[in-house]
């Protein structure tokens, strides 16, 4: 199933807790780990109005890790997406078949973790893999400070095509993200953004969970304000309030951008903030989404419910249902599949359509 999430570190060396450190290089290369997936994917959509769309694909994905010399690690990984099926033979397109989508040296110690080169990054508005430089700086207590450039991104998923590196504008991207959790079950983090010639977007994130025996609840106050060099400004707000009893959880949450420039270039590096499946129109003009979902795990079975309003400009509206299930049919091997239903009353955007996926992945 889909997972957005937001880590409290952007890049930890892979796998680091596993090893115990080498004495030599060779040493390193020789204990060193491989660890990887096969998956198979489809997704079929009726379209209302248009030609239906759908693909079948298959995806191969390997990663090597180091073991650690001298608090050093390196860390190198591909995948490869092959589309054997599509349904008008124009849905799925990828300039290659193949993404080295990992490729970087680290060094990590108490204090400090430093990652160069390609790695996958995920923060509120960073996502996927990136070229950069990430330090993660751990010297004051309850406090994580992440700060990074990045000069270009892919995207390497099972579900969807590739996507090779592209440039994120014409200077990259620099990222300084803290985190500070002195209070029990609370998160607060403030962050900046800065694009040259594109934007700089700054604001901050705080999450709140308290647990109990058999229940917990908790909530999401995030606000994000673009400064664009050229255009409107644009901003993001997200509020959520959740809850649990034993293996139920649900929520319900509010988005809205600014009215006329709708989120601007925020996201511009990828995120991690759209909980839908599809969900485009949340970024939008003047778009306010409402949404409410939940989800339920009984043993090897996992089920999730999301239901979500979008009014934007222009008296635009879009409603989407999502229905997933997930089964770990063993250690290994999981199955997944989403029903997506949207409804728009604005073509110009999208429109109305159906869609079924199924996926299925072995990890090793």
């Amino acid at each position: 199933m889909q997972t957005k999430i937001s880590l409290a570190a952007a890049a930890i060396l892979t796998g680091t807790a596993l090893f115990a450190d080498s004495t030599s290089l060779a040493d390193a290369l020789k204990n060193g780990a491989f660890q990887g997936d096969l998956g198979l994917y489809t997704e079929y959509s009726n379209v209302k109005d248009a030609d239906n769309l759908g693909f079948s694909s298959a995806s191969f994905n390997m990663l090597f890790s180091t073991d650690r010399f001298y608090g050093f690690q390196a860390n190198v990984g591909s995948r490869a997406n092959h589309a054997f099926h599509e349904v008008d033979g124009n849905e799925y397109f990828q300039e290659d078949k193949a993404v080295l989508h990992t490729a970087n040296i680290g060094y990590s110690n108490d204090y400090i973790d430093v990652v160069l080169g390609r790695q996958e990054i995920n923060l509120n508005w960073v996502s996927d893999f990136h070229e950069a430089l990430v330090g993660v700086f751990k010297g004051v207590p309850d406090t994580t400070i992440i700060a990074a450039y990045t000069q270009r991104m892919a995207v390497a998923n099972y579900d969807e095509p590739l996507s090779r590196f592209e440039r994120l504008g014409d200077d990259g991207a620099y990222v300084v993200d803290a985190q500070w959790n002195g209070v029990d079950g609370l998160n607060v983090n403030p962050f900046v953004y800065h694009v040259p010639d594109i934007a700089t977007w700054f604001g901050a994130k705080v999450d709140y969970d308290k647990e109990f025996e058999n229940f917990a609840f908790g909530g999401t106050l995030q606000y994000t304000q673009s400064d664009e060099d050229v255009g409107e400004d644009g901003s993001f707000l997200q509020v959520e309030a959740r809850g649990s009893i034993d293996s139920l959880n649900a929520k319900v949450g509010y988005f809205k951008t600014d009215k006329d420039a709708g989120a601007g270039s925020i996201g511009a590096a990828g995120e991690n903030v759209n909980p839908f499946e599809d969900g485009d129109q949340i970024f939008l003009s003047d778009a306010r989404t409402f949404y409410v979902g939940a989800d339920y795990e009984i043993g090897n079975l996992s089920l999730i419910a999301l239901y979500g309003y979008t009014k934007y400009a222009n008296d635009g509206k879009f409603h989407e249902f999502d229905l997933g299930v997930g089964y770990a049919l063993s250690e290994n091997l999981n199955i997944e599949g989403f029903v997506v239903i949207g409804d728009d009353n604005n073509g110009g955007y999208s429109q109305d359509y159906s869609k079924v996926t199924l996926g299925a992945i072995y990890s090793f």
